[in-house]
């Protein structure tokens, strides 16, 4: 499922992070290739280092290939093992056309703000990248990982089994790798939760829809479950309320060192890619997040 890496860095040398995911490409069999990008420099800058007989790019470039060496050495890594690329221009944007161009299966990104939040770039991706994102806080592999996967809802949207079950698939595959302790969670909200006060709709009614919204619900959690590519079955978690919340006080409660989860397409709203649960988790969120884009999503960034 994951044969190509690309681990996006933007202009900073992060050699334990560099090092962790050549221990993830490793296990998994995939080629991983550290991707920097520099802000390219305006003309009037380049033309006065011009006058002074130098190339600021070619200097930036050398520059950073002897500090990367540098820093590659400090951590005893090969630097043969793994594909460097540079690019000039916006970070997400030539993050994004370089998935495009070379087909990478996965983003590997730091969250970057100081309080392990996605930053902005970050978040760029979370909603354009067309490959799945793993905003990684580098704190894996230290004892048995704790995986948790998040499914639904279960509804008739398009696309909507098929992403829950590409999560599900993912979450399996990144168990299998890291041999870790997987969790598999399901929120469900019923739709009259917002309108209990309409007059119309006794509480006895408003009973009786939740116990078929909660019933529908574990049913369809249940089946997908059963059907889902588990090496080992994992724990069954099924809870009532706001996933946006739920999710990240599980993860935190539970001590889950990644939460793999889906990012739902919201088309015709231009920068607003993924749903509001997606962003909400994300923000909240200080474990590492694998995001899963629907079947058929088109990266805005071309």
């Amino acid at each position: 499922m994951i044969k190509k890496i690309l681990l996006f860095l933007g202009t900073d040398i992060d050699s334990p992070l560099i090092k962790h995911a050549l221990d993830f490409a490793d296990k998994s069999g995939a080629e991983l290739t550290v991707l920097h990008v520099f802000k390219t420099p305006k003309k009037n800058v380049l033309d006065y280092f011009n006058t002074q007989g130098k190339n600021l790019q070619k200097y930036i470039i050398d520059g950073h290939n002897a500090n990367m060496q540098t820093a590659l050495d400090k951590e005893d890594i090969e630097q043969s093992r793994i594909n460097f690329s540079i690019r000039w221009g916006k970070g997400f944007i030539e993050c994004i056309k370089a998935v495009n161009e070379e087909k990478f299966d996965l983003v590997i990104c730091p969250p970057a703000n100081h309080d392990k939040t996605p930053d902005s770039t970050a978040m760029h991706l979370l909603r354009k990248c067309p490959c799945p994102v793993w905003i990684h806080h580098g704190h894996l592999w230290r004892g048995a990982v704790r995986i948790l996967a998040a499914v639904g809802p279960f509804d008739n949207s398009p696309g909507n089994e098929a992403l829950n079950r590409n999560i599900l698939a993912h979450a399996a595959e990144l168990n299998r790798i890291l041999g870790g302790k997987l969790h598999v969670m399901h929120c469900w909200k019923g739709y009259l939760e917002g309108v209990t006060d309409n007059p119309y709709f006794s509480e006895s009614e408003v009973e009786k829809y939740l116990d078929y919204e909660k019933n529908s619900s574990e049913e369809a959690f249940n089946e997908l479950f059963e059907s889902a590519p588990f090496q080992k079955k994992p724990r069954k978690v099924i809870m009532h309320g706001d996933p946006g919340t739920l999710i990240p006080e599980y993860a935190l409660e539970k001590k889950m060192d990644i939460v793999v989860m889906g990012s739902v397409a919201r088309s015709g709203i231009a920068g607003l890619l993924i749903g509001n649960t997606a962003e909400k988790v994300a923000g909240s969120l200080t474990e590492s997040l694998l995001a899963i884009k629907p079947a058929g999503f088109v990266s805005p960034v071309k």
